[in-house]
Order: C-alpha cells, then structure tokens, then sequence
C-alpha cells in the first residue's frame, strides 16, 4: 500500500503550477535536442570523419566518464549552491559545447578530438546541471507530487524520442548533421531561459568548516545507511547493465537476424517509444494505488517481458518488423514505470540538505559498473549468439525483479 505521507493529489494541481509548467516546456525543449543530437553527433563522426568503431567507443566513453569523475564532488556543489542557478548555467554550457560542431565545420577545425571534447561537455552538464535540475524539481513541486511531476516530464521525455528521430533525419537531410545541431543548441539556450524564469524561493544550507571529501563522504554514507537507497544501488547497477546491454545489441539484431533496413529500424524505434506515453500516466495511477515500490517492481518485470519479446521474431516472420515493434512497446512501457518511480522514491526519502549529494553518489555507483557489464554482455553475443542474450537478459531481469520485491523496503516503513 502506498505510504500515507504521500497524498498524490489530483493530476490537473500541476498543469497549474507556472513554475512547473515553465519546468516542463525547458524540459520538453532539451528533450528534443537531445534527440536530434543523438543522431546528428555520431552522423557527424561517421559521415564526415569516417569514424572508426574504436573512435565510436571512445566518443562513448567520453560521454560516461563525467558521472564517474565529477559526479561525486559535483554533488557536494548542488548542496552548497542555488540549484536553479546552476540548471541555468548548464543548459547554457551545454549550448556552448554544441556549438563547436557547427563552428569547427564552417572553420574547418572539426575532429574527433573535437567531438571527444563535445561529448564530454555535454555530459558533464547533465552530471551537474541534470542533477541540480532533479532536486530543484523536489523543491519545486514537493515530495507529495513528484510521482506526478517525474511522469509528466517522463511524458515529455517519450514524445521527443518518438517524434525526434524523424525531425532529426528530416533536419539531416536539409541541413546537414553538424548544422542541425544548431537547433540543439538553439532549445538549451531557450531551456536556460525558461529554468532561469521560475520563481523558486530556495533555501541553500550552510556547511561551515566542511570539506569537499568529508561531505562527498556524508553522500556515500548517506546511501549505505538509508536502506532503500541501499537496496536501489542494487537494482538500478544491474538495470543500466541490462538496459545499455539491449540497447547496444538490439539494433544489430534487427539488422543480422531480423533482416530490417534503416527505415524499418527507425519505424520500430518511434512505434516502440510510444509505449513511453502510455506509461507515463499509468506510473502515476499506479503508485497512487499501490505505492512507488511496487510499481517499480512491475516496470522491472514489464521490460524484462519487452526483452523476452524481442528475442522470438525471425526473418522468415511476415510481420518481424511489427513483431520486434511491439517488444519495445512492452520495453517502453516497463521501462518508464521504472524510471518514474525509481527517480521519485529515491527524492522521497533524502533530506532536503543532502538531495544533491545523493543523486550524484546514487548515479556514481549505479553507472560505475556498467561499462564492463555491457562489454561482457557484447562478448556473450558474439559466443553465443544475440537471441540467446537477449534471453539472459530477460531471465537476469526477472531475477532481479524478484529480488526488488523480496528485499527493497515497503513504503509505508519509511
């Protein structure tokens, strides 16, 4: 049963909020170049720069290594410092990141080197300024609507990954990838501008002879001591090792086993990511009945049905496109249960003073492994095959699933 110290208020309280309706249109924006970004950037690497698979890799690695580096000191300033000052200050780095592409292409300085140096920075304003926009959304819409408010920008969130994949090619085509990323600088510029228009009345707490190791290690003891947070680390490690396991071997089986081309992939993309908006209400209905614990226990499940799913379909199948579609429709669904529930139990139970610091310890722990689990998962393919991983997959997220149920603690013992 939910926990009695969330009311879950009626759904329409936050569509008048201006505060968070502002929130929501910056969020929207970023969304958005995001997703344009996220095929403009590697178009650029491979079009233009004739991209190695290493230099793939590495262009990828650059973008994980700020929430490994920075991450955790990086909490220590979101505590001491006004939130919404720096989720307007990051948007506007992020903007000025992405504009090397467009510049270094007109003057003739764009490398991969360059681009290294773009993921990174892009990266690192989403391990601050991401982090520092979570909690100021605590602040802004209180612990007893975040359920509410996390699904609406989750909502948001899927809109642009199903319409923004044909916006970015539509762009591409016209512009070109490295000028098309002038629009994602563009929606971050007006995102820092409408973040920076909220009234937020912000209590930033003092930590007077405190330094920066001692009160990154309050963080960490914060999440080794609070037992739900401690029984996250677990399930949110394995999940980012499951989910960028997927992620990064689905698009081959669609191409090898499925026999898809690059139109039918990005079909299943946009008609899987539809399975996003229908979970974002259902996240909010159904912690309102059942807690957030619970519901993020079914997202577990539901995704690990989404990779069951997807590992059936053959070439020789009349309908594997729509087949492989519905799979990630299932995915999506799971996927934002988890992650709305997921981002707002963890804010529930953190005290104002140490929101920041958790995000980025929790971010850190849960990140750090994933790059070696992922690695494992892509070796496991090529021994035995994409199918046979994908049901290893699903079987590891069954388990873990179970084990969220056993073990994370019950709301209503907060």
């Amino acid at each position: 049963m939910p926990n009695p110290r969330f009311s879950y208020p009626a759904a329409e309280s936050l569509w008048r909020d201006p505060g968070f309706l502002r929130l929501f249109a910056a969020s929207t924006l970023s969304a958005f170049g995001t997703a344009i970004s996220l095929m403009a950037l590697p178009l650029t690497a491979i079009n233009l720069l004739h991209a190695s698979a290493t230099e793939m890799g590495i262009l990828v690695a650059c973008e994980l290594l700020p929430f490994i580096t920075i991450g955790l000191p990086a909490g220590v300033w979101i505590d001491r410092s006004n939130k919404q000052r720096l989720a307007v200050l990051f948007n506007f780095v992020a903007a000025g990141g992405l504009a090397l592409v467009p510049l270094g292409h007109e003057a003739g300085f764009l490398s991969m080197g360059l681009l290294y140096l773009v993921g990174f920075v892009v990266s690192t304003t989403e391990a601050v300024g991401g982090s520092a926009t979570q909690v100021m959304t605590t602040l802004l819409v209180g612990r007893e609507r975040l359920v509410d408010a996390n699904a609406r920008l989750s909502a948001a969130s899927s809109v642009a990954q199903v319409c923004g994949p044909a916006l970015a090619a539509l762009l591409i085509a016209l512009m070109g990838a490295p000028l098309a990323v002038s629009l994602n600088v563009l929606s971050f510029v007006l995102a820092g501008f409408l973040v920076g228009s909220i009234r937020l009345h912000e209590r930033v707490e003092s930590h007077p002879g405190a330094s920066v190791l001692a009160q990154v290690r309050e963080g960490l003891l914060l999440v080794w001591h609070t037992p739900m947070l401690r029984g996250l680390v677990g399930v949110v490690a394995m999940w980012i090792i499951l989910s960028d396991g997927f992620k990064a071997l689905y698009v081959l089986h669609a191409a090898r086993n499925l026999g898809l081309g690059e139109a039918s992939i990005g079909l299943i993309n946009t008609l899987g990511a539809l399975g996003g908006l229908l979970g974002a209400p259902l996240a909010r209905t159904l912690a309102a009945r059942h807690g957030m614990r619970s519901t993020l226990v079914v997202g577990v499940m539901l995704a690990g049905l989404g990779y069951l799913l997807y590992a059936w379909p053959r070439a020789d199948w009349p309908h594997a496109a729509l087949a492989a579609a519905a799979a990630l429709f299932v995915f999506s669904i799971g996927s934002t249960l988890y992650v709305v529930n997921y981002l707002s139990l963890r804010l529930a139970v953190t005290p104002n003073g140490l929101l920041g610091r958790m995000v980025t310890s929790m971010r850190f722990v849960t990140i750090l492994p994933g790059p070696i689990g992922t690695i494992l998962l892509g070796r496991m393919a090529d021994a035995w095959g994409l199918q046979t991983t994908f049901l290893m997959i699903e079987l590891s997220c069954l388990i873990v699933g179970i084990l969220a149920a056993r073990y994370l603690p019950a709301e209503n013992a907060l």
